[in-house]
């Protein structure tokens, strides 16, 4: 559990009260935030900086699950050498170094998140909503360039179609978005409240996104309609040239993501990875498309040859509609991406928690580190102070050495020698707490390390060196960390910490990061689940149409199955393999925390596959439906 603690004294009798507070606490005393009083009860929190003295209040902290502790140290603790001297509280921005914001994963960092698993599939809504029943504005927008209707008309037909629902839908949003400003919002998943007073602070930007969103949707409407081309002929007219630009930007944009991060300065890397999983996320669906209208000429010329109609019709279909093909795997090809970076940004977070939960299991608070070191005369009175069956140890390290001292009972109780000069130590240990204190010390990794017989309280410490007290309990004992935090706190020093080696409270920002990746992707799964269904409905109805003639010419629907085997399953199948292939690569720069591998992409390919079987099975079942109630119109 993460949380912080500000030391407090005030310099004068009139001194402004902390934020939060009623009342200064006295010498001795501490005051709680509610989420810290909470989540702490069962560590004894309350009592680890001396007497409870209440409960600070909604004005003292930056949300209302920050966990947050205001202690007014004793007159023995007191040192106002090491704190700061101030002139009031207050400020608009979190000073940097204590608060609620600096145990979250940052603004870049959530933006590009958000970015991934929000605004990509909701970008991707909106280009599949605005060609939906295309064929019947495509046909309107034919007849008016015929009746010599200019870019203007046509322009004012778009418009006018689009305006309503796009208006409804901002109303609604509108009404959704209001909810914060009047409600404080929990959100799932995550340690969050949002306070309605935080949320009418960012009115302006709200205002912005209502008034630019639909400008912008109208927008990729009018762009996203073919223009009028007056043809010589009959024949189908291939579509697939326009905005061809996007296959050629789709390699250019995975090379710069996988290795341009790379390059980029450190507080870059995040945005410049984001940027290039969006880019190349949303112009793969184009090669997919360009890829298989390229195989439609050569599909018809097979299926000429060797009399299979199936073949030869899925090859005019694919040659002169790559576009439609696009948009039907986009959504495939973007949900794969999505779960891939879910998956991989969940693990890599998860590596870290994992670890301390398995040291947390082997060692448990056997051993508890005590920091920081606080000088002879002060660390004599904290050992003092321990229980006979709790032994301290102090460790020196510096950049190429570590040296471990103690009494010879602290030193045998961890299967050490005890020696009155330096012994060498190896990492290799029959017992479980000297392996995971040479491991956290970088003896495990070659760094030479010792033992030798002495007082910690006489180890001391220098710039060269840093000095940690480690509190052994003997015949393995659980410690109490309330306890001997409470001690430290009384003993050592003001800012004193007390925590065991498998301690989750340095992983909260990484629980918190895992949180919201979560949440952001289900999101964003809920978007991709409602793109897929239109996107599905629309060109299954426009598949049907377009086929059922067929069972006319050939009295037979059996070619329904070979035409969605070869329009719908083969473009889905191509689309699977390279959505799992390219988001495998995307996670290349992160590989080694070895939870981007080949086999960990293996339900993701599956899962692929079978949604690609399910699409071609219902289009297939859409156009046999379509054929039973066809009948000839004129058009």
């Amino acid at each position: 559990m993460a949380y912080d603690v500000v030391y407090i004294e005030p310099i004068r009798e009139d001194a402004p009260l902390p934020p939060g507070l009623s009342h200064w606490p006295e010498p001795g005393e501490a005051v709680l935030s509610p989420a810290l009083l909470k989540s702490g009860e069962r560590e004894g929190v309350s009592r680890q900086f001396g007497r409870f003295g209440g409960v600070i209040g909604p004005a003292g902290l930056e949300a209302p699950a920050e966990r947050f502790a205001y202690v007014r140290p004793s007159a023995k603790m007191l040192d106002r050498s090491k704190m700061f001297e101030i002139s009031g509280f207050g400020a608009e921005a979190s000073a940097g170094f204590v608060g609620e914001s600096i145990h979250n994963f940052g603004a870049q960092k959530f933006y590009a998140g958000y970015a991934v698993l929000v605004l990509l599939p909701s970008a991707l809504l909106v280009v599949i909503a605005a060609r939906v029943g295309a064929a019947a504005r495509d046909r309107r927008t034919a007849l008016l360039g015929a009746l010599g209707a200019g870019k203007r008309a046509r322009l004012a037909f778009t418009l006018g179609e689009a305006a309503l629902p796009v208006a409804l839908g901002a109303g609604l949003a509108a009404l959704g978005a209001s909810i914060p400003l009047v409600l404080d919002s929990s959100y799932p998943l995550v340690e969050f409240v949002l306070w309605k007073e935080d949320a009418r602070d960012a009115w302006p930007e709200l205002l912005l996104c209502w008034t630019a969103v639909p400008i912008v949707v109208l927008f990729v409407t009018v762009v996203l309609q073919p223009g009028y081309r007056r043809s010589g002929g009959t024949r189908p007219v291939s579509v697939s040239g326009r905005r061809a630009w996007m296959a050629w930007v789709f390699p250019f944009a995975l090379l710069a993501t996988v290795r341009g991060a790379e390059l980029a300065p450190l507080e870059f890397r995040i945005p410049v990875y984001a940027t290039g999983c969006v880019v190349v996320l949303a112009t793969l669906p184009a090669v997919i498309g360009a890829a298989v209208g390229r195989l439609g000429p050569f599909m018809t010329s097979v299926g000429r040859r060797f009399g299979a109609p199936g073949l030869l019709v899925s090859g005019r279909r694919l040659g002169v509609g790559s576009r439609s093909v696009s948009r039907l795997v986009a959504s495939m090809v973007i949900a794969i991406g999505l779960a891939a970076q879910t998956q991989l940004w969940t693990g890599v977070f998860g590596e870290f928690t994992k670890t301390a939960i398995e040291t947390q299991k082997r060692v448990g608070t056997t051993v508890l580190r005590v920091t920081p070191y606080a000088g002879s005369e002060r660390v004599r009175d904290f050992e003092s102070g321990l229980a006979s069956d709790a032994l301290s140890l102090g460790v020196r390290q510096t950049s190429d050495t570590v040296e471990i001292v103690g009494d010879c009972a602290a030193l045998r109780e961890i299967g050490l020698p005890c020696s009155k000069t330096a012994v060498r130590i190896s990492a290799a240990s029959d017992d479980v707490r000297l392996r995971e204190i040479l491991s956290r010390t970088g003896v495990a990794q070659g760094v030479k390390g010792y033992a030798r017989r002495g007082a910690v309280s006489k180890i001391g410490d220098s710039r060269r060196s840093s000095v940690t007290l480690l509190i052994v309990g003997k015949d393995r004992k659980q410690l109490s960390v309330p306890e001997i935090q409470g001690m430290a706190g009384r003993s050592l020093a003001m800012k004193a910490s007390v925590r065991p080696l498998g301690d989750l409270s340095d992983t909260g920002k990484l629980e918190t990061a895992t949180g919201w990746v979560r949440l952001m992707s289900l999101v964003g799964v809920g978007v991709i689940g409602l793109v897929a269904g239109i996107s599905a409905m629309a060109e299954f109805l426009r598949f049907g149409r377009e086929l059922a003639p067929l069972s006319v010419l050939t009295g037979s629907r059996r070619i329904f199955r070979s035409v969605a085997m070869w329009s719908l399953l083969m473009p889905a199948v191509l689309a699977a393999a390279l959505g799992v292939l390219v988001s495998w690569w995307l996670a290349t720069p992160l590989t080694n925390t070895s939870v981007a591998t080949p086999a960990s992409m293996a339900p993701i390919t599956v899962g692929a596959l079978v949604c690609a079987l399910v699409l071609a099975s219902w289009g297939a079942y859409a156009a046999v439906r379509a054929a039973e109630v066809w009948k000839p119109s004129s058009d």
